[in-house]
């Protein structure tokens, strides 16, 4: 909820907005701007018009993880490679190494980054994917700009990606152009929707002034990225069921456990015997390359 000087700043930034250009608004970047009565602006301010497009706290995009690595590689059933990812500025070696196995789950749950990491996912992708990718307003130099390597083999199978609310930053962009072109299938909750650059104002607040967009019409700013499959998950089973891997637990044993039920039915048994919650996100992730896999096995007709 609003606080009053925030609300003011909101009001304040507003007017300012609509009735000059000289502020330094984009109008690609505030959609229809000018479509809004001074009198709505007052009324509803302009954070509450766009949302995400204002802030009134410096936009961060710093992981909390206290991991001393950029990956965690997993062996799953099914020979399902399931690498977790930390940093993504330090990840290129490890996903190279497994970008041609068959069965890959790729987790980006909780994970914040600068990076758009393209040439990163450029070898899970089919060539020209990135063609689409645009920027709108004013963002950091060459931010779309690598080189690709064309050598990788390219893989017969989508990758699965785990997303969660607390995926965060201009890669977004990116997942949500990887998965138009069927190079990735996502799995979990929409993404932050932090694809945007801001600029601080004079009311301390900090407007949207640049933004990275899958495409020329798709903005992902306060809305973020959706996932073809989506979970309905709680906050509180969203960090515990992600967090409890953190913390030692064997990852296989976050997965649906086909005995878990009958071996603890015993209502005596006490709470440090009691079945370990199974990681929804992750447990369809595994669900669906099982089903590919079943596909593939399918004779053709």
């Amino acid at each position: 909820m609003m606080t009053v000087q925030q609300y003011l700043s909101t009001t304040v930034v507003c007017v300012t907005a609509a009735c000059s250009q000289a502020h330094g608004i984009d109008e690609a970047l505030f959609p229809d701007l000018n479509t809004h009565s001074d009198e709505a602006i007052r009324l509803h301010g302009l954070a509450q018009l766009y949302p995400g497009r204002v802030l009134f706290e410096a936009p961060q995009l710093t992981s909390t993880t206290e991991s001393r690595v950029a990956t965690r590689v997993e062996d799953l059933p099914r020979e399902i490679k399931y690498i977790r990812l930390y940093r993504l500025d330090e990840a290129q070696s490890v996903l190279e190494a497994f970008q041609a196995h068959h069965a890959l789950i790729l987790d980006f749950r909780f994970l914040k980054s600068k990076q758009t990491a393209i040439h990163l996912f450029d070898a899970f992708a089919t060539t020209g994917w990135t063609q689409g990718l645009t920027t709108v307003g004013t963002v950091p130099e060459g931010l779309i700009q690598t080189k690709l390597n064309n050598s990788y083999t390219l893989r017969d199978t989508p990758v699965i990606v785990l997303c969660n609310r607390e995926t965060a930053g201009p890669f977004e962009a990116v997942l949500h152009r990887l998965q138009q072109n069927g190079s990735i299938i996502a799995v979990g909750e929409s993404t932050t929707g932090h694809t945007g650059f801001y600029e601080k104002t004079e009311p301390n607040a900090w407007i949207l002034n640049g933004e990275i967009r899958p495409d020329r019409d798709t903005s992902l700013v306060g809305s973020g990225f959706q996932p073809r499959i989506q979970i309905a998950i709680n906050a509180e089973q969203n960090y515990l069921t992600y967090h409890l891997y953190e913390a030692g637990t064997d990852i296989t044993l976050l997965l649906r456990q086909e005995n878990q039920n009958k071996a603890h039915s015993d209502e005596s048994l006490d709470d440090k015997n009691a079945p370990i919650e199974t990681d929804q996100i992750l447990q369809r992730g595994v669900d669906i390359i099982a089903a590919l896999q079943t596909l593939q096995q399918q004779p053709e007709l």
